[in-house]
């Protein structure tokens, strides 16, 4: 963290970042300084979407939702859930998502989210886990001043009470 802030108070004044970072920013910079520069800097967004992603962000979503009803007293049935996850992929796959492993096709993929959900849902049913929130922003300062920020969000808060601990 602390060579990901010194990289951006070296830049010159008008590349300079919002103080905010996050755990992707994080990330990307250790990853490769120049991949952060050119996707948080200049703004130059990724060229292509790959399926593995596709299929995280479609879990994700669903998983999500649920929650939500949940949290609204509904438990949706595995088929609710399995369609919702259906509809997700459908309303937001496009053609040009590239599939890196050839001996895999998009069916593939879908059927690993369908499995991935399937166990979720075995394993959690009823969901009775005392989810506070899903999505919560959390904003955390990294310095005394307030200059510097991380920021980000929890998938999904709870409390143990047992532990008496949130997770």
């Amino acid at each position: 963290q602390i060579k990901l802030i010194n990289f951006i108070n070296s830049l010159p004044f008008h590349l300079s970042m919002p103080k905010y970072y996050s755990h992707s920013k994080i990330s990307a910079f250790e990853q490769c300084p120049l991949k952060f520069k050119y996707r948080y800097i200049d703004k130059i967004p990724p060229k292509k979407d790959i399926i593995e992603t596709h299929l995280g962000r479609m879990v994700h979503s669903v998983l999500e939702w649920l929650y939500q009803e949940v949290q609204n007293n509904r438990i949706p049935t595995i088929d609710e859930v399995i369609n919702q996850y259906t509809k997700k992929w459908i309303e937001n796959y496009t053609e040009d998502i590239i599939i890196v492993k050839q001996n895999l096709t998009v069916e593939d993929y879908f059927s690993k989210g369908v499995e991935f959900i399937l166990e979720y849902y075995s394993k959690y049913h009823p969901f009775d886990d005392n989810t506070i929130d899903v999505e919560k922003k959390i904003i955390i300062s990294l310095d005394e001043k307030g200059e510097y920020i991380i920021r980000g969000y929890i998938d999904r808060l709870s409390h143990n009470k047992e532990l008496d601990e949130y997770e």
